[in-house]
């Protein structure tokens, strides 16, 4: 049994009542722009760890940093909440989301709802802690409204999972985000949490985070198989090494090449870098979901198929559950001559209508004689 095995958003951002049935190993998400594939990612990854308050904050603003602007984090957090026409004296916004699924993941249903809340601040340079409850009105100015809001979590768990949650049939968190306010996330209950993380389209510029990964897959001596993957994209790959650059304090990624010698890693290009962040990114989702904006993005034609016959074996070795998204024919095709089981590779073609998200299944056999024997377009 899959970690998901099928997947009902009611109500996330512009999604309604979109099913995800029979899933596989491999999940491809296809659709027009706007369609709500990047939805759909977003969606998996809050439903995964429901209860886990950093995950929601990091899901809502990925989106902002790839469009390397900064809106708040209550802001980005309300869009992912379905907006509605609200009337000129609407007080406060409501906003509700509901996910349900099947599957090996002990959690059957996710509700969150947002509120928006207001409060007064007072700036601690003019009161003391003891002071602010002793506070008179000469000090009114020093005063000032600011925004909050409330998001309250509800999950049920599955109902042959109870018993191992304490016979508990729903749980609760609350939590209440203020401006300007310092937040230390509550990660929440570890057994209703499925490892989860997303890759972006730019997820492997960040630096740091690589040389994270790339130590971690060193520790768990998967870093031979991750060179191996590099091989697809430049033959010369010798090694991959975490380096201090003389006169720096901070480690960089390095690559050992047959032609070039020691080089750091930018100096190959954004298909090496995103590959090796897919890479490092499986050894922690093991047991668990990798989602992927984009999957073909800065990988060569001529090395996808390479690439997804090693992500196959990988994940299958892993049980990591892939969902992905993607505009291009050349990735189905890749995936398809890479894939030879009937039942790993599924691709969910997103459509809108009117009020309702629908997604066509296509699974691996259909696929087959659409692209192969019939030559027809499958992403739209």
């Amino acid at each position: 049994m899959r970690n998901i095995e099928s997947l009902t958003i009611h109500q996330f951002r512009g999604l309604h009542n979109l099913e995800l049935k029979d899933t596989g190993q491999i999940n491809i998400l296809v659709g027009v722009n706007n369609a709500g594939k990047t939805s759909v990612l977003e969606a998996i990854s809050t439903y995964c760890r429901p209860l886990d308050l950093s995950e929601w904050l990091s899901t809502a603003s990925r989106r902002e940093i790839s469009l390397y602007r900064s809106i708040s984090r209550l802001e980005a957090l309300k869009w992912l909440f379905p907006q509605q026409k609200q009337g000129k004296h609407t007080q406060s916004y409501q906003g509700q989301i509901l996910i349900s699924g099947t599957g090996n993941f002990p959690v059957s249903r996710l509700e969150a709802s947002y509120q928006e809340l207001e409060g007064t601040w007072i700036s601690k340079e003019t009161l003391g802690d003891e002071e602010i409850n002793q506070r008179d009105e000469s000090i009114e100015d020093d005063f000032s409204n600011r925004k909050g809001a409330e998001l309250e979590l509800r999950v049920t768990p599955a109902n042959d999972k109870i018993h191992l949650l304490d016979n508990q049939e729903e749980i609760i968190e609350k939590f209440q985000i203020w401006e300007n306010d310092k937040l230390i996330p509550k990660r929440g209950q570890k057994h209703l949490a499925l490892p989860v993380t997303t890759i972006t389209p730019f997820s492997h510029r960040a630096e740091r985070s690589q040389n994270r990964l790339l130590s971690d897959a060193i520790f768990q001596d998967f870093k031979s198989e991750v060179i191996e993957l590099l091989h697809c994209m430049d033959s010369g790959i010798v090694d991959l090494e975490l380096l201090i650059p003389p006169g720096q304090r901070l480690s960089h990624i390095y690559i050992s090449h047959k032609q070039t010698g020691i080089a750091p890693i930018s100096a190959f290009g954004d298909g090496v870098s995103r590959l090796l962040s897919m890479a490092l990114m499986l050894p922690r989702v093991k047991e668990g979901i990798l989602l992927i904006d984009e999957l073909g993005t800065a990988i060569h034609t001529e090395a996808l198929q390479f690439f997804f016959e090693w992500l196959i074996n990988w994940s299958r070795r892993m049980n990591v559950q892939i969902f992905a998204t993607t505009h291009s024919l050349e990735v189905i095709d890749a995936l398809l001559v890479a894939n030879t089981s009937e039942t790993d590779l599924v691709v969910y073609r997103i459509e809108r209508e009117d009020a309702q998200t629908n997604a066509v299944r296509l699974d691996r056999n259909m696929l087959k004689t659409l692209r192969e024997e019939l030559g027809q377009e499958v992403r739209w």
